[in-house]
């Protein structure tokens, strides 16, 4: 016990010694890949749809928080391309989003760092098409069935080499999307009452 604190206590109060002190603010773009699918539920279904493959670009601002630890508090926005695809219909919403994050970093040697981070995202549908083999559909407004609004958690871990930076990151809505007019479409099987999103994303960038 006596060798476990003065270890946690370096762990705590040694990231990123190689910043000579704590930057108090960090501006970056992101940008990468995201494997998104749509998880259904209602009466008779429950399921998931095959994953469809999107993007992601972002641009974030890191605040640190304390200046004696490498807590930060994260924002910024993403543009976002999410959906599914089901039975030969892929869903193609397209989002911007605005998260709110808590992230701290480990340094792992001079010039590198392991950053996890976790929080809430907020999305608003800006477009979107389901496209099937005869025809094209809009998602969001009066034609649509799916809500333009969209919470969600975001969890996630970035590695930091330099300036560079490597991410991973796994997104899961909280909130059902179907629109709550009792909108039914013919893209989606009988009885659903329930869809939210989940994603998987990677992707590169840079902090300035």
């Amino acid at each position: 016990m006596k060798r476990l604190i003065p270890l946690l206590c370096l762990l705590l109060t040694g990231p990123c010694v190689w910043a000579q002190g704590f930057e108090k603010n960090l501006l970056g773009v992101r940008t990468g890949l995201e494997v998104a699918y749509i998880r259904a539920r209602g009466e008779y279904v429950r399921g998931t749809t095959d994953p469809r493959l999107g993007f992601r670009f972002a641009v974030s601002d890191q605040v640190l928080l304390w200046r004696g630890l490498p807590l930060y508090i994260e924002s910024g926005v993403d543009f976002s391309s999410r959906g599914g695809r089901y039975e030969g219909c892929s869903f193609r919403p397209m989002y911007l989003q605005v998260p709110l994050l808590l992230t701290w970093r480990f340094g792992i040697g001079k010039q590198s760092c392991v950053r996890p981070f976790g929080g809430l995202c907020y999305g608003v549908g800006i477009g979107g098409k389901a496209r099937t083999a005869d025809a094209w559909s809009d998602l969001f407004g009066a034609a649509g069935f799916l809500r333009r609004s969209d919470l969600g958690i975001r969890l996630g871990v970035e590695v930091s080499i330099r300036r560079i930076c490597i991410q991973a990151g796994f997104d899961a809505g909280l909130c059902n999307l179907l629109a709550g007019d009792g909108t039914q479409t013919p893209l989606l099987p009988a009885g659903i009452s329930d869809l939210r999103s989940r994603s998987v994303s990677v992707g590169i960038g840079y902090d300035f």
